[in-house]
Order: structure tokens, then C-alpha cells, then sequence
């Protein structure tokens, strides 16, 4: 990781530290999917010129976003506004549940054709739409070769095959809290794989990476195992994928300055 990634880095935990405790809770949680996040997204802007993105479901990584791409547009899509992590500069919050618009065109949604980047990190278990009309909505909006990033939870992660070994179930009971339903369905890497190729998207990327820091002993251990044996068995899947199409390429780099005489 660069200085200059290092730097966004702390200053959002900085940010989470001055928030409420489940802020900064969630940032000391989530905190290796940031930083993964971080060096994910420097890389392909080295490719891709990401001048207008979109983040669905507003937080950290907001922020980071904004800092990230500092001479770009980020608007946001959710079903609230967070105001905690609204982005630098002038941006839209569209007020759409992805539920009610992938299933149907809502005013609110954004029109279609108009991102380079969408970010779509830990949204997808918590939706009770089928993934691939919801990827199929979202790749929509993209440009042609615009990007999307998908993070979510991996459903054959080896803490749930222990507990299907041991007759348990791994997944959380359905919530009667409507705005915190919890995870409706998680997904292995296969059913992800499909539902993006059926929204017409072309694969960049997939792996299956341990981006999660538990609070207990036990499912720390259970991470670090599966990172020591075998890729399948880690938490989170991660994805990127392309929209069909011409994309713009990254701006030059500047040119070296001359030497000194």
C-alpha cells in the first residue's frame, strides 16, 4: 500500500473515532475490505478513467471514494441518506430501494448510461430480489466498459460448512425490523458468477478473500484457516465486472520533470 492510500486510510478512521461507537465498530470490523478496497480501485484507475461514479449504500467507503477520486463525481443510491458520509463536492442522492426499482423503473433512479464505476460492497445479501435482476438494473447505469466492484458475503465461507456439518444452520433467522432485515441470502461464488453474466457483464475479476476482522477469538481462527488452506473456505467473494463497450482509458501520466541543470 502507497503512502498516499495509507494516508485516506487513517484519516477515515480518524473520521469513524469521532463518529458514534457503532461507527467506529463497524469501521475496526470492516477495516481490511477498506484498505482492500483502497488498492483494488488505484489499480484499475491506472486502466479506466472513473469520472463519474456511483456508491450504493452510503459509508466509509463514501468517503473514500471521494478522496480516492478527488476530481470526480460520486453520487449515491440507498434507501436513506446518511448525512455522516455524504462525498466532497456537488453530488445526487437518489432515493431508491433496489427491491422496488430492479423490479420496476422508479423517478428517482438514475438514468441509464451514465457511470464509469459502480461500487456495490456488503448490499447484495441483505436484498430479497433476485441478484441478477438487481446486477441487470445496476449495469444498466454503467457507460459502455464501465465497471461495477461486488462485494458479499461467501455463503460456503468454512465457519457455515462447520456448523451444516454439525446439523446447524449458518445463516440468520429473517428480521421483523424492516429497516434492518439482516441477510436475506447469501450467495457462493458460482450463483454470483451467474447472476452477473446474466445482467451482460463481462468477468475482470473474481476471487474469494478473508476481508472481515470478527470480534471473537473463534471466527478469527476460522479465518486465518482458511486463508492458510485453500480460497474457497474465506468470507467474502469479490467481483469485478465490465460492461460490454469501448471504455476511455486512463489519463496519461504526467510527464517526468526535467532534470536539474
Amino acid at each position: 500500500m502507497t503512502e498516499a492510500l495509507r494516508a485516506i486510510e487513517r484519516e477515515a478512521a480518524d473520521y469513524s473515532r469521532r463518529l458514534a461507537s457503532e461507527a467506529a465498530y463497524y469501521w475496526e470490523r470492516h477495516q481490511p475490505r477498506y484498505r482492500y478496497l483502497l488498492e483494488l480501485l488505484a489499480d484499475l484507475r491506472t486502466r479506466h478513467r472513473f469520472e463519474r461514479i456511483l456508491d450504493v449504500g452510503m459509508g466509509f467507503q463514501t468517503r473514500l471514494l471521494s478522496r480516492l477520486f478527488p476530481d470526480s463525481r460520486v453520487d449515491c443510491l440507498g434507501v436513506g441518506e446518511d448525512g455522516r458520509f455524504r462525498p466532497a463536492g456537488e453530488f445526487t442522492f437518489y432515493p431508491v430501494d433496489l427491491n422496488e426499482a430492479a423490479a420496476r423503473e422508479s423517478p428517482p433512479a438514475p438514468a441509464p448510461g451514465q457511470f464509469d464505476l459502480i461500487v456495490f460492497m456488503e448490499v447484495l445479501e441483505h436484498l430479497y430480489t433476485p441478484p441478477e435482476t438487481i446486477l441487470r438494473f445496476l449495469a444498466s447505469r454503467l457507460r459502455a466498459g464501465g465497471i461495477i466492484v461486488v462485494t458479499t458475503p461467501n455463503a460456503a465461507w468454512l465457519k457455515n460448512r462447520i456448523k451444516l456439518l454439525c446439523g446447524k444452520n449458518p445463516f440468520e433467522l429473517l428480521k421483523d425490523d424492516r429497516k434492518n432485515l439482516g441477510h436475506i441470502r447469501e450467495y457462493t461464488r458460482r450463483e454470483l458468477e451467474r447472476s452477473l453474466e446474466a445482467a451482460g457483464l463481462e468477468k475482470i475479476l473474481v476471487e474469494r478473500r478473508g476481508l472481515y476482522r470478527f470480534n471473537n477469538a473463534k471466527d478469527n481462527f476460522y479465518s486465518r484457516i482458511a486463508d492458510w488452506t485453500h480460497p474457497a473456505l474465506r468470507r467474502t467473494l469479490v467481483a469485478v465486472y465490465r460492461r460490454p463497450g469501448v471504455t476511455s482509458p486512463a489519463a496519461a501520466p504526467p510527464p517526468p520533470a526535467p532534470p536539474p541543470p
